[in-house]
C-alpha cells in the first residue's frame, strides 16, 4: 500500500510539474512539499497549519483532501502529534509552600528569611492598598458630574442628553457549515481565544476585543458573523486556507 508522501509524488509528477512550480502554485514552501512527499511531517508548526497545507496541495493535485486528512491525523496520532484540543484553560505557574505557610525549596529556610518573607509581604499589602485608594479617590474625582448651568423657563432638554451611552460590545460568531478547524487570536497580545474543531451546523461565539486574526482551514466550511453581520472572508494566501484579521 502506497504511503501518502508516494501518493503525493506520484500525483505531481503525473501532473507534470516540479517541487518549485508546486510551490509557486500553491504559496506553500517547496521544502514542506518535499518533506511531505518523504513522508515527514515533523514540521515546527502548529497541526492546524500542517493540515491546511495538507488540504491545499492535495486540492493542488486533484486528490480526496477528506481522504489525505484524515489518514494524516491517523499518522500523526500513532506518532503523538495528533491535533490538539482547545485548552479549557490557561495553565500557570505554581508555587509550592512548605507546612507552616513557607516556600518550600530543596532546603529549610531560615527563622531570618521567613522574617523577610513576612515583612516584605506586609509591605506588599499596605503599598496595593494605597494604590486602591488612589485609584478609588481618582475614579471619584474624574467620575463627578459638572455643574450645569440652570435651564431658562420653556428651554426644552438637550436630545444628547436624552441618549444613553452606544453599546460597543461585540461578538464574534462562528458556525460551520462541514467539519473544520479554527483557530482566533487577539492580535497584538498573541493570546489564543479559541482553537479547535467545529462540527456542521456547531456555533462558536467569542466576545470581540479589539483585532482579531482568524486562521481557517477551509474558508468554504464557515461563515463568520460579528454582532449579527456576516463578514465576507477574502481569498486567503494559500486559496481557502489562511488567515484574516477582523477590526
Amino acid at each position: 500500500m502506497q504511503t501518502i508522501g508516494e501518493r503525493l509524488e506520484e500525483a505531481r509528477k503525473r501532473k507534470g510539474v516540479s517541487i518549485r512550480e508546486a510551490a509557486e502554485a500553491t504559496k506553500i514552501r517547496s521544502d514542506y512539499l518535499q518533506k511531505f512527499e518523504a513522508n515527514s511531517f515533523d514540521l515546527d508548526l502548529p497541526p492546524l497549519y500542517i493540515r491546511g497545507f495538507m488540504r491545499s496541495y492535495a486540492r493542488y493535485l486533484d486528490l480526496d483532501q477528506e481522504r489525505f486528512i484524515a489518514e494524516y491525523d491517523s499518522v500523526a496520532a500513532a506518532e503523538g502529534r495528533g491535533p490538539r484540543r482547545a485548552e479549557s484553560r490557561e495553565n500557570y505557574g505554581r508555587v509550592e509552600f512548605a507546612e507552616g505557610g513557607g516556600e518550600a525549596p530543596a532546603g529549610k529556610r531560615s527563622s531570618v528569611d521567613q522574617a523577610m518573607l513576612i515583612k516584605y509581604g506586609l509591605f506588599g499589602g499596605a503599598a496595593i492598598a494605597v494604590i486602591v485608594v488612589l485609584i478609588l479617590i481618582i475614579n471619584y474625582f474624574v467620575s463627578s458630574p459638572s455643574t450645569k448651568p440652570a435651564q431658562t423657563a420653556g428651554s426644552t432638554p438637550s436630545s444628547a442628553s436624552n441618549q444613553s451611552p452606544a453599546d460597543n460590545t461585540q461578538t464574534l460568531t462562528l458556525t460551520a457549515t462541514d467539519n473544520t478547524r479554527v483557530k482566533v487570536v487577539l492580535s497584538g497580545e498573541n493570546r489564543v481565544l479559541f482553537d479547535g474543531a467545529l462540527a456542521p451546523g456547531e456555533t462558536k461565539s467569542i466576545k470581540k476585543q479589539g483585532i482579531l486574526r482568524i486562521t481557517v482551514e477551509d474558508r468554504t466550511k464557515v461563515r463568520v458573523e460579528v454582532n449579527g453581520k456576516n463578514i465576507t472572508i477574502p481569498r486567503l494566501k494559500y486559496g481557502d486556507y489562511g488567515w484574516f484579521d477582523v477590526d
